[in-house]
This record gives structure tokens, C-alpha cells and sequence, in this order.
């Protein structure tokens, strides 16, 4: 199985060619998009896209940590992440993908 990541660019492409946009149509369209899903999520919102899943944000408290190589604890501060949860859907989709290689 290869592993390919794809790219903000690859994504415009695709739109490009799908919908019949100019290239700079459709990258601004994909920037837009990513620039709505994260000012929602930074004002604590789930972000949900049918068929795909939910992106939403936590608070985490800190803790301590290890370094897993040298075992030495470290302290991690309390954060804010972002998190992704896959729709059954899509999840179906993927496995049955996976499955016919």
C-alpha cells in the first residue's frame, strides 16, 4: 500500500477539474473551506460534514508525560486539540475498500 499525502493542491485539482473552475476558483474555494472549518472549531463548535464525520475541539489538563526514550517525565501543559471523528459511513467505505485489495 502506498502512502500518498495529499495536498491542499491535489484537493483544488480535483475541484478544478470536477466543477469546471479556474484554477485560482478553486483554490480559493478550498482555502475558504479550511478557513471556516477552523474559525469554528476555534469558537468551540463541532464542525459536521454528512457522510464523512465531526471535527471538533477538547480541552485537555495537563499531566505528566515521559520521554519514551530516555524515560525522563516531562510536564505537558493544558491545551485545546483538535480532534476528528469518522462517520460510519465513511468508515464503511474505507473498509470495504480496504477489503477488496
Amino acid at each position: 500500500m502506498s502512502k500518498k499525502t495529499i495536498t491542499r493542491a491535489d484537493i483544488s485539482e480535483t475541484l478544478k477539474k470536477k466543477c469546471a473552475l479556474s484554477r485560482t476558483d478553486a483554490i480559493n474555494s478550498v482555502e475558504s473551506i479550511i478557513d471556516e472549518v477552523s474559525l469554528c472549531i476555534k469558537k468551540e463548535k463541532e464542525v459536521k460534514i454528512p457522510l464523512f464525520g465531526v471535527f471538533f475541539s477538547r480541552h485537555k489538563k495537563a499531566r505528566v508525560g515521559r520521554n519514551p526514550k530516555t524515560m525522563q517525565e516531562a510536564k505537558i501543559s493544558e491545551r485545546d486539540v483538535v480532534s476528528f471523528r469518522v462517520s460510519r459511513i465513511m468508515k464503511d467505505r474505507i473498509n470495504s475498500a480496504l477489503s477488496k485489495k
